[in-house]
């Protein structure tokens, strides 16, 4: 007689535990008001614990204010731990592997290429990466009130459940596998990993919601402590050479234990990773402030001015080889990065290096030459909003006689001159544009289908009948047409199958005539090719609007800046590259 459990499969796995922690710290500790919770939210996200002690099956949840609404949980797949030391390092040597593969969402690696990365020495690195990368790819974070969101540009409400990545492994010996096998030049590897970063964490890496750090400094860096306080500073202090911070409130973020029995030992960590972060030249001193009890106490942190032109070099570096799409050693994390009016009472905005340098760039170049003006920009943002400083930005822009600019600029902003000039929030207007180019992909797939159905001779035949369609459109046939063409050929071959319904006609492509029209909108994805269109139609401007090699420069660099987050994310067109180019020149 067969019974009930007979037809049940019962998986026996090791209790759960749940540990809860409170990251939620009294604001009367804290020493630098405007940054506290966005350092907390953000830069520092317990992503990858410091627990050495860590449970398999112990679902952690980190609190960030008293009303427990606001938190991350961290759910471990059955019979593993959560993510720490290991994954933390294997994570920054895939984003610095990211960048060198073109900043690409999804990308191929090998295990030999993260063990060079990571700086991995040990002699069993592939077992070892692949019981990290599947980790990180099976945990589940949930973010409730934490996770920032990039297309919205502001904390999102309701709750996010997404790992950092998925993460599949390849058999270069499957025949499914071939074209990727080709690829590979060690005829030793026998695996590859396919690397999906998951979309929030992404997103948030290449469009405005990113700090910049050398990958180098942060796995040379021995401790995960060391690290989480490096990063941690560098965002706090931005580029104040002093910074003076509540130690209760340091240890909450990183976080560490703080409990009677265990605030000693902590002490003494923490200690060592400042240690280190001196030792390694990454700060000049430190020094703990003690009056009273530990809780109460203070550290001051003290930098040389090397340490700022190393930081500002890392991201002017970071922006100028946009040229050749992030190739350097430098890597993004996320940061929280709202630009919102601020009122009386209400939340001040997080800061970053980009938010300075696109209200710098607007400036006359008087105002730019000036030394202060950077922590100018700093803290007028602080005390009026990033849209108010950038209005009060372009409104000093227009003023032809400037004797002292940073004081007028100070004036209009005391005085809000400026507040009839509307900053749009482009932000929301790209959301639109990803939304609606979604819709495209789904009959772009179909058209993709159907030119791989061709011979190669049929192939052929439709890039020059799509060439002379598009040279039509331009009025001219020049270096810069076939180099924006080859940059966005197949983009360009799939919509004009898609414009003409190819997919449902029985036609010989060798016979077809040149149609009156073709899709506006030439998704450019070739990286080379977005370099060369942008300089050389600068470069033919710059004749007939007499630039000087340093206004050249300027609009290079802005017109870079704003388009390169569209372009990673494939979202970039020429029409749009034109339409930029035409602005930044008039204006």
């Amino acid at each position: 007689m067969l019974k009930d459990e007979d037809f049940f499969e019962t998986e026996l796995v090791e209790e759960t535990h749940y540990l809860e922690e409170e990251l939620f710290v009294d604001e009367n500790l804290v020493k630098n008001r405007a940054l506290i919770r966005v350092d907390m939210n953000i830069v520092q996200f317990p992503i990858f614990s410091k627990n050495a002690k860590r449970k398999k099956n112990e679902i952690t949840t980190y609190y960030f204010n008293k009303n427990k609404d606001t938190y991350i949980t961290i759910k471990p797949t059955a019979g593993d731990l959560i993510p720490g030391e290991a994954e933390e390092r294997i994570f920054i040597a895939l984003m610095k592997i990211m960048k060198e593969k073109g900043m690409e969402q999804e990308f191929i690696v090998t295990a030999k290429e993260i063990r060079d990365a990571a700086k991995i020495h040990a002699s069993h690195y592939i077992k070892d990466i692949k019981k990290s990368l599947l980790r990180l790819s099976e945990t589940s974070y949930n973010f409730k009130n934490t996770m920032y969101s990039n297309e919205t540009n502001t904390i999102l409400k309701e709750e996010v459940s997404t790992p950092i990545l998925t993460f599949k492994s390849l058999l270069l010996s499957s025949k499914e596998n071939k074209e990727i096998k080709k690829t590979i030049k060690d005829n030793r590897v026998k695996e590859v990993y396919f690397i999906r970063i998951s979309e929030h964490f992404y997103k948030n890496v290449v469009k405005r919601g990113y700090l910049v750090y050398d990958s180098n400094i942060l796995l040379d860096i021995n401790g995960g402590i060391a690290r989480t306080l490096y990063m941690l500073l560098e965002k706090i202090r931005f580029d104040n050479l002093y910074v003076k911070e509540s130690i209760f409130a340091l240890i909450k973020k990183i976080p560490l234990k703080y409990e009677k029995r265990s605030l000693p030992t902590t002490i003494k960590t923490l200690e060592k990773a400042f240690n280190e972060l001196k030792q390694k030249k990454l700060l000049k001193d430190f020094k703990f402030i003690k009056e009273s009890t530990w809780l109460q106490a203070d550290v001051e942190i003290f930098y040389a001015e090397v340490h700022n032109s190393l930081k500002q070099e890392r991201f002017d570096e970071d922006n100028k080889e946009l040229k050749n799409i992030y190739n350097t050693l430098a890597i993004s994390h996320t940061e929280k990065n709202i630009e919102e009016k601020i009122d009386n009472g209400s939340e001040l905005p997080s800061i970053t290096e980009e938010m300075i340098q696109d209200i710098l760039d607007i400036l006359p170049k008087k105002a730019q030459d000036l030394k202060s003006i950077s922590k100018t920009i700093f803290d007028s943002i602080q005390n009026y909003g990033y849209k108010k400083v950038k209005a009060a930005a372009i409104y000093l822009k227009n003023q032809k006689k400037l004797t002292s600019p940073r004081a007028y600029f100070l004036k209009c902003l005391e005085n809000d001159w400026a507040k009839d000039i509307i900053v749009e929030d482009k932000k929301i207007i790209e959301a639109e544009i990803v939304e609606n180019e979604k819709e495209d992909l789904v009959n772009l797939k179909e058209a993709e289908k159907y030119y791989n159905t061709l011979t190669l001779d049929e192939q052929e035949e439709l890039e020059k009948k799509v060439y002379l369609e598009y040279i039509k459109e331009c009025g001219q046939d020049t270096k810069v047409q076939k180099i924006a063409f080859r940059g966005a050929k197949n983009n360009l071959i799939l919509k004009y199958i898609d414009a003409n319904n190819l997919v449902n006609k029985e036609v010989e492509i060798i016979t077809i005539e040149a149609e009156d029209t073709i899709e506006k909108n030439k998704v450019l994805t070739d990286r080379v090719a977005f370099n060369d269109y942008i300089n050389e139609s600068i470069d033919m401007y710059k004749i007939g609007f007499d630039l000087s090699e340093e206004e050249t420069l300027r609009v290079k660099r802005q017109i870079f800046l704003q388009l390169t987050g569209k372009f990673i994310l494939k979202e970039l067109t020429l029409e749009e590259i034109n339409k930029t180019i035409a602005e930044k020149l008039g204006g």
